[in-house]
């Protein structure tokens, strides 16, 4: 019956618990190695030592740049800077321009500026049938 009981023993069982026994040992070494204050003081001299070393590459090839004549991180953001202030300088012209526009073009049509009208001449003609009943006949041919 023993025997049987071994056959059933799930393989996933005995992994699953191969793998938490070996979190456990490691979350102990490392709480263990990575708590003290040596580990702490080593770490802080190799922050110290690697911030040391990037500050003087970057001093060098600030300097190599500038020998060459080559725009440095720092010039190519201030240059930025400076495109954008243009940019919403430019934008915010543009704006009052558009909006010049506008309210000229309302004042212009609210006050077009028309040519001095001219009197129009007075209307003494008169159409040919109108003309012809109208006029009084010199041989009496017509008149009543």
């Amino acid at each position: 019956m023993a025997e049987q009981a071994e056959a059933q023993v799930n393989p996933l069982d005995t992994w699953r618990q191969f793998i938490t026994d070996s979190e456990r040992q490691w979350n102990a070494f490392f709480q263990d190695v990575l708590g003290t204050d040596t580990f702490s003081g080593a770490m802080n001299t190799w922050v110290e030592a690697s911030l040391t070393v990037q500050r003087m590459i970057a001093d060098q090839l600030e300097r190599y740049y500038t020998t060459f004549n080559i725009p440095t991180h720092n010039d190519l953001v201030a240059l930025g800077e400076r495109m954008k202030a243009i940019e919403e300088s430019l934008a915010r012209l543009e704006s009052q321009l558009a909006t010049a526009r506008v309210s000229s073009a309302r004042k212009s049509a609210a006050t077009v500026v028309r040519a001095p009208s001219r009197a129009k001449p007075k209307r003494t003609r008169k159409p040919p049938v109108a003309a012809a009943m109208s006029r009084p006949a010199a041989n009496g041919v017509g008149a009543k």
